[in-house]
């Protein structure tokens, strides 16, 4: 396929995936005060308001609600499309993985969502309204706090992915397992300079929880690309024994026909 080519199926993979948000956003919009009850439980232990400053904030508020539940409600379709758009650059033995690849992506997505705001957000939020003195209260913005909630907790989501996407590329031989073992003293670097900007807090104990869950992942990623690798090089010995048994069996016919 041609660069245009390509281009013009990842336009179609973003306009579709763009278009299975409205239907789950429209579901969403049904169950926004419960998703906000739940994003606003650390303020509300607190003992602590939230507000909105103008007279549609509470409105663009819940509507930003709605499509972030409408991304998390049509992430199967969005997987799909995103796995069939690399589909074609895998062989036919490996095109079976997508299979296994779409499930394991939206669990993994929710699952790092899950993670993220019961261990670092939760922490970091209550960490962050401690702060003051007497005679000052905090005043909580509404729509900024939420939109606070989804930038923080999305890049955990995405964070559990690598596992996948390791694993993919090492399936399509863009990079070795060697590699990826021996990256492992940059990686732990790169996981705490990554949770130092993604955690809101700047306390150790935030930073080195999401820190040592991008590790434990990618030392995941090596052992499930060891595990699988191994799988594959038996089932290609076994279908090159066989194709040479084949070969074999079809020379000594061929002998036996000349003779």
């Amino acid at each position: 396929m041609s660069i245009m080519g390509h281009l013009s199926a990842l336009r179609r993979t973003i306009v579709l995936s763009a278009i299975s948000v409205i239907p789950g956003a429209v579901l969403g919009w049904f169950i926004r005060h419960q998703i906000l009850a739940v994003l606003i439980k650390p303020v509300v232990e607190m003992k602590k308001q939230l507000v909105y400053l103008g007279a549609t904030e509470a409105f663009t508020t819940e509507l930003l609600i709605s499509v972030f539940a409408g991304i998390v409600i049509a992430m199967p379709f969005i997987a799909y499309q995103f796995w069939r758009f690399i589909l074609p650059a895998l062989h036919a033995h490996e095109k079976r993985y997508m299979i296994t690849f779409v499930p394991f992506s939206i669990i993994l997505f929710v699952t790092g969502i899950v993670f993220g705001y019961y261990t670092v957000f939760s922490y970091g939020i209550k960490f962050l309204l401690g702060f003051g003195m007497p005679g000052i209260e905090p005043t909580l913005s509404l729509a900024k706090y939420v939109s606070f909630c989804f930038w923080f907790l999305i890049p955990f989501g995405i964070m559990f992915e690598m596992p996948l996407v390791l694993l993919l590329l090492v399936r399509m031989g863009l990079i070795e397992r060697s590699t990826l073992k021996s990256m492992r003293k940059w990686v732990i670097v790169g996981a705490f300079v990554i949770s130092a900007i993604l955690t809101p807090t700047t306390d150790m104990f935030s930073q080195s929880v999401m820190a040592g869950a991008i590790y434990v992942l990618y030392e995941a990623s090596i052992w499930i690309s060891y595990i699988t690798g191994a799988k594959r090089k038996d089932s290609t010995a076994v279908a090159e024994t066989s194709v040479s048994a084949e070969y074999s069996d079809t020379n000594t016919d061929n002998v036996d026909a000349n003779k």
